[in-house]
């Protein structure tokens, strides 16, 4: 009978029942703006254009404790509330403030499909610089409840280029707290800064180098909140990194990457290990990718329904091979549709309906049908099909035509 009572009391919550709190306390603080509850899309719409993506909220809601919880949304909406104000005018009102964030680019792509207009250039709404396949860096502005994103606009205000907001901001970031870390299992440090620049400190990378580690240090930024570091020559604590940063991009808010680095000198490299944790390292990326293209597929979906716009967004599909337990991804490519296709290891060429699929490496298709794909404008990649392959290049692909089973992957 306990246990009975105590489930209907640590039941998770509703995605509704949140958001409508949200909104609650949004209105005690912002009277007067009207605000948009989109439940199927799951976020709330500012009168000025703004959304508030409501995702991160509900994983600390459901994660904090049943008397933490109305905490959690008092701390969101404070946040909020602090945004979309002037920014300061000149250099020397910002400077201390400014610190270095990491942006999931697969989160960008939503907020531009969101807006509506992906003719828009990446470099015309945000300041940044790549930092890996899936990863950029860039600078905010650090205040008591909210980090605000420096925009282009702001560094012509101020007179300065990213490279010198970027250094001003990681000097910030090396004297903002000393190192913190603990050894979560043999030789395995984990951050634990509890400012949400966990992450950012990858920028600095003497306090990798600075642990006792066993080989050239290796980091991953599962989320903002955590950075993992271990030895390159420290087999067990390599293959627990991979254990951990899959728990926290599963269960945790604010999702960074998959993406493994190796530092030399100063310079972090993305990284592969050998052997076992190699093998785990590509599981976990190729279902990050799949998250990344799963989320991209509902939101241009959603998108071009509302601008009715007839194109077939292909799925990127992930099965397990009987041959050796790893993850194939593939994507199918329909004749006679107009198709939005994302990257895979392999695509299967469906010239009529029930036909066996012609099934092709991504490679073969890009040098053999590369001048029928035009990249769309998105950090995670997807090309418009601008028609199905014909005469001597589908002989071609034929020819080259491959298995689930058989295909060599990358």
């Amino acid at each position: 009978m306990l246990s009975f009572i105590r489930g209907l009391f640590d039941r998770k919550p509703g995605k509704e029942q949140v958001a409508k709190l949200l909104l609650q306390e949004l209105q005690k603080l912002l009277p007067g703006e009207q605000l948009v509850l989109d439940l199927d899309k799951f976020l709330i719409r500012r009168a000025d254009g703004g959304v508030i993506y409501l995702n991160n909220l509900y994983t600390d809601y459901c994660q904090a404790q049943p008397a933490q919880r109305r905490e959690q949304i008092t701390h969101f909406a404070l946040a909020v509330a602090s945004t979309g104000g002037d920014k300061p005018a000149t250099l020397d009102e910002v400077q201390l403030r400014l610190l270095p964030i990491l942006r999931r680019l697969g989160g960008v792509d939503l907020a531009r499909i969101e807006r509506g207009d992906l003719s828009i250039k990446l470099e015309d709404t945000m300041v940044w610089a790549p930092f890996s396949p899936t990863l950029g860096a860039a600078v905010a502005i650090d205040s008591d409840h909210a980090i605000a994103q420096v925009a282009p606009g702001d560094l012509e205000r101020w007179g300065i280029g990213f490279e010198q907001a970027f250094e001003i901001a990681t000097d910030n970031l090396r004297h903002k707290a000393a190192p913190t870390f603990f050894e979560f299992s043999p030789g395995l440090y984990v951050s634990n800064y509890l400012d949400f620049y966990d992450a950012s400190r990858i920028f600095l990378p003497e306090l990798a180098w600075q642990l006792p580690l066993n080989g050239d240090p290796i980091a991953m930024v599962p989320n903002r909140t955590s950075l993992l570091v271990c030895g390159a020559s420290d087999v067990a604590a390599l293959e627990q990194m991979i254990t951990t940063a899959r728990r926290v991009l599963r269960e945790q808010s604010r999702p960074l990457s998959a993406d493994m680095f190796r530092l030399h000198d100063k310079t972090w490299s993305p990284w592969t290990p050998p052997a076992q944790a190699g093998a785990l390292l590509a599981t976990l990326q190729r279902e990050e990718k799949a998250v990344d293209y799963n989320d991209q597929q509902e939101a241009l979906i959603k998108a071009h329904e509302q601008a009715g716009i007839d194109v077939f967004v292909a799925k990127h599909n992930l099965l397990q091979r009987d041959i050796d337990g790893s993850l194939v991804s593939f994507a199918v490519l329909p004749k006679g549709l107009d198709t939005w296709l994302p990257e895979a290891d392999l695509v299967f060429l469906i010239e009529a309906e029930g036909a066996t699929p012609i099934i092709v490496r991504w490679a073969d298709l890009m040098q053999h049908a590369g001048h029928l794909l035009e990249r769309l404008p998105l950090s995670v990649p997807r090309w418009k099909v601008l028609g199905y392959p014909e005469g001597a290049c589908l002989q071609q692909l034929r020819y080259l035509a491959t298995t689930v089973e058989t295909v060599q992957l990358q």
